[in-house]
Parts: structure tokens; sequence; C-alpha cells
């Protein structure tokens, strides 16, 4: 079965009884150099590590050299051209018949790019979570205005207050309101006023409770247009 690898991959072989490290061609462009270019040594693999990985990434080498401990290890290393790579170590220790530690053997795995189409990835999909959250928000906003004669920001207050009362977020109030009020026939205020429980008390000023339809019969038309844009809330 062939492995897959989030990016550059690389093995090593460490002889306990040579001192020697051998390195794969990969391991070699990780680092940033062509095969041969350089002679690989502890010291020389300590002296890539990142100043803020250095300390933890030469105890787990030690221990590993010393007792064969296995390991696995996310840290960043400095390539020959001064980039910081994020990579991910893994190996253990080979040990002969008689039980004696002889080799460790691993590999390392660059994930850099992985890492920064993830991240990537994870601010797309926040921005377009925003983007549907300021939509909803309006559209919500939008329907309060039109059946219960509010101001914009009074149809805010309103959602703000209610998701407050019922830990909610308004995001997802204002989609509750939104998707009832398509599939619901008839008055909208009534449909508003009972999804928002509100109270004639509230500070903010309340929209009507239910009783005859006010405009058409079939409610708002829902729009993403209505009043200024507002950053998305919850």
């Amino acid at each position: 079965m062939v492995m897959s690898v989030p990016g550059p991959f690389g093995p090593f072989v460490y002889t306990l009884a040579s001192g020697e490290w051998w390195w794969s061609d990969g391991l070699f462009r990780i680092h940033g150099f062509e095969p041969g270019d350089v002679v690989p040594t502890t010291e020389f693999l300590v002296a890539h590590k990142h100043p803020e990985d250095a300390a933890v990434a030469m105890a787990v080498i030690e221990r590993t050299l010393t007792g064969g401990e296995p390991f696995a290890l996310w840290h960043r290393i400095i390539d020959a051209n001064q980039r910081v790579r994020q990579v991910v170590s893994v190996g253990d220790g080979v040990y002969d018949e008689t039980g004696t530690l002889v080799e460790i053997r691993g590999h390392m795995v660059d994930v850099t790019e992985s890492m920064r189409t993830e991240t990537s990835r994870q601010i797309d999909e926040a921005v377009r979570r925003s983007a549907e959250s300021r939509a909803v928000i309006e559209q919500a906003k939008g329907a309060i205005v039109a059946a219960c004669g509010l101001t914009v920001d009074e149809a805010f207050e309103q959602l703000r207050e209610h998701s407050q009362r019922a830990n909610v977020k308004v995001r997802d109030l204002a989609r509750q309101m939104v998707e009832e009020l398509e599939s619901a026939a008839g008055d909208a205020a009534a449909t508003i006023a009972r999804i928002l429980q509100v109270r004639q008390a509230g500070k903010a000023k309340p929209c009507p409770t239910p009783g005859p339809a006010r405009g058409p019969a079939s409610g708002p038309t829902l729009g993403t247009g209505i009043g200024p844009t507002i950053d998305p809330v919850g």
C-alpha cells in the first residue's frame, strides 16, 4: 500500500556505532540542499532547527540516541535559503539480536504547504460564513422594518436583545426568522413577534403583538439591501 504524506518526504538513518547520518535525497531538499551538498551531522541537524524549537528538538534527539525512544516531533526548521519550514519528524530505535540499540530510523515530512493551504481554506471559510451571516441578518432586519414599522437600528436591537435573552447567536436567530417567514403564510408581524418573544415592557420598541395582518397578506418581501451594512454578530 502506498503511504500518502501531506508534503515533501525524507527518510533518515542514524548509525550509533559510527555516529553517521544517512539522509535521503528528499531530506536534503527539505533543508534546502541538493543531495550531497553537505555532510549531515547531529550538529548540522540541530543548527537548522528554529531557535524557538531547538531546545525541545535537541532533548528529543538525545533521548532517542541514548534510549531508542520512539518520537514524533512537530517543529520548525530554517532551510539553506533562510525560509522557515513546518516539519514533522517521526522515528524509532532499531535493536540487534542481543537487544542493543544500533540505529535510529525515521522520516521527516515538510507540512509547510499543506498548513498554508489549510490556513487559506480556514480564512476563506471564515469570510464565507461572515458574508452569509451579514446577508441573513440584513434580511431579518429588513423583515422587521417592513412588518413592524421599526427603524433599522430598532430592528437590530430587537434581534440583539432576544439573542441575549435566549442565549443564541444573532445570525442563528436571524436565519430562523428568515426561514420561517419564507415558508409561512399570513401575518408576518405575528411570526416575528412569536420568534422574538417580544415583551411589551422591553427596552426596545416592541414589534406589534399578533393581530390583524399589516400590509400585503403574503407579508414583506425579504431583501438584503435594507439598512446600513453592519459587522456580523454572534
